[in-house]
């Protein structure tokens, strides 16, 4: 049975705006149950006024610190977020609100207690930052759905897939979103246009199948090379090959498409970036109207 997540909250009041703070806790309380809210700031400072309101219609707790020099409020977070997992058994969970780079320590430090991390800032919120936590999100997607066209998408989608299915096949869809964030901690459907995982899953048709859905639950496969339009013969260069993860895209006059190295006709170890390819490929009209993250597959691929 999952552990359910109890969350201290912990801002960064003189980085975060109290126009999103609403919004940043319903988005807490749809991971596990919010305990302690601590927001911290100079509120001495007249730029803090507009603080005030939020913290009592969030029954959040005011904490006092004076600017001694530069950070000092994020030095009073830092030395309560590690004061708060030591003594309070209950707080299973950390949420740092701040786009600061400097929050990446004390991030990594909580996640070796073994406590989840999340966190909520800005898209320009530094890498360091964003990889030390299980869960970043990003303050845009708490208001409305944006489109990301992300070119490395089904790259990790794919990622995911394949990790997941040398463990079971065909894959249930809650492990591969967990195996994503193992990923990327920053992923988040809404950056691509959809409002869960699932209906991501469902736009990539060309690349997956859903083999099992109820409510609560659905399991996933790739592309079957059967289910579809009428075989085609085709030819292109490998325009990408990851040899770690073991899969590609091939550059055609028809379109991109992915492959798997499970579909190679030879050894992978032959497999290079520019080569010419022959493969097959259903759904080849979707290649040539679909953009390159959208790529249908290729199967029975062979060296020219």
């Amino acid at each position: 049975m999952k552990t359910e997540l109890t969350f201290a909250v912990l801002v960064d009041a003189e980085n975060a705006s109290h126009n999103e703070y609403i919004a940043m806790l319903k988005e807490v309380e749809n991971h596990g149950v919010v305990a302690i809210k601590w927001v911290y700031a100079d509120w001495t400072d007249s730029h803090q006024k507009a603080w005030i309101d939020i913290l009592h219609e969030t029954a959040s707790s005011p904490k006092q610190q004076f600017h001694y020099g530069k950070d000092a409020a994020d030095h009073a977070l830092v030395m309560d977020a590690i004061e708060v997992i030591n003594n309070n058994q209950r707080i299973n969970a950390v949420c740092i609100v701040s786009s600061d780079g400097g929050f990446y320590s004390v991030a990594q430090r909580i996640r070796e207690y073994g406590i989840h991390v999340m966190a909520i800032g800005k898209k320009n919120t530094p890498e360091r930052f964003r990889k030390a936590c299980h869960n970043f999100v990003f303050t845009d997607n708490l208001f409305e759905v944006t489109q990301n066209n992300n070119n490395d998408l089904d790259t990790l989608l794919l990622n995911a897939y394949d990790r997941c299915v040398e463990r079971n096949d065909p894959v249930y869809l809650g492990d591969m979103g967990s195996m994503i964030k193992q990923i990327d901690s920053s992923f988040d459907p809404r950056s691509e246009g959809f409002q869960s995982l699932k209906k991501l899953i469902k736009s990539r048709s060309a690349l997956f199948d859903i083999v099992q859905e109820t409510n609560d639950r659905c399991f996933i496969t790739l592309k079957s090379k059967n289910t579809t339009d009428k075989t085609s013969a085709l030819s292109g260069k490998v325009r990408k090959w990851e040899p770690k993860k073991r899969f590609g895209f091939i550059k055609s006059k028809d379109g991109d498409f992915y492959f798997n190295a499970r579909e190679l006709q030879g050894s992978d170890r032959d497999i290079k970036e520019g080569i010419t390819v022959t493969f097959n490929a259903t759904n080849v009209s979707d290649a040539r109207v679909k953009k390159d993250t959208e790529s249908p597959s290729a199967f029975n691929v062979a060296i020219a």
